[in-house]
């Protein structure tokens, strides 16, 4: 016999689940609140349309284990990165194996890559993605090691030590872009993003067109024949192809 916790108290409890957990499965919850799976499901997905929780696949993660950079950055231009996001997991194969950058749209990626079902090897320098991956048994992950940054919760080694991959495809995440190539804020950041980008068979950057135009404080690299911009607009770059994200 199921609970009978109104609604709003429900959910309420799920939330403070989630942010002593810092996430949880839905089997799990449904446990602890005497409901059922179904239950659980449909009170995540309220939760995470009102912007309270993050789904994961099978579960869910407190709000509070992104920072509010972090945060803000997801919910900026939302709809074109879950675009952007949804059309990149469509150029994964199964069996691959992957890198997947630090970043709010590859986080995206990694969430609707998760809904896919497809089953591929990660390797990640991002703590977040780690942590939507934590209960994914279907996706084993490695993660790079080296400096860890606070403020965006990743780790940089500009020499990391990936001699025993043959990484197929690498998805990341840039500061800004340009006719030319690539940019990050961050020098270090973009000697470790170069060493991925050069070692992966193929390259898909995921940036929205805002970014479009724009230059930050450290060049990554220019485009090449290997790199794909999948990108909001069809916009103009040397080298590479453009896969618009409609």
């Amino acid at each position: 016999m199921e609970s009978k916790l109104l609604p709003e108290e429900r959910r309420r409890r799920i939330v403070q689940i989630l942010e002593r957990n810092g996430s949880a499965t839905v089997s799990a919850i449904a446990k602890m609140l005497g409901v059922s799976i179904s239950t659980v499901r449909n009170d995540l997905n309220f939760l995470e349309n009102q912007g309270l929780i993050y789904r994961t696949h099978g579960g869910a993660m407190a709000k509070e284990r992104f920072s509010p950079i972090y945060q803000k950055s997801i919910s900026k231009y939302s709809n074109l990165k879950h675009r952007i996001a949804k059309k990149a997991v469509e150029l994964v194969k199964p069996g691959d194996v992957i890198f997947v950058d630090s970043g709010s749209t590859t986080l995206l990626f990694i969430e609707e890559l998760i809904r896919s079902g497809i089953e591929c090897h990660v390797i990640t320098n991002s703590l977040y993605i780690l942590n939507a991956l934590a209960d994914v048994e279907h996706i084993p992950v490695h993660v790079i090691g080296g400096e860890f940054r606070k403020r965006t919760m990743n780790f940089l080694d500009p020499d990391p030590d990936l001699e025993s991959y043959r990484i197929a495809r690498a998805f990341m995440g840039v500061s800004a872009f340009d006719e030319e190539g690539t940019y990050v804020s961050n020098l270090f950041e973009a000697r470790f993003k170069r060493f991925i980008m050069e070692m992966a068979k193929e390259v898909f950057v995921l940036a929205d067109s805002s970014k479009y135009g724009k230059v930050s404080a450290s060049f990554i690299k220019n485009w090449e024949e290997k790199d794909t911009l999948i990108c909001d607009k069809n916009v103009q770059i040397k080298n590479a192809r453009v896969i618009e994200a409609r």
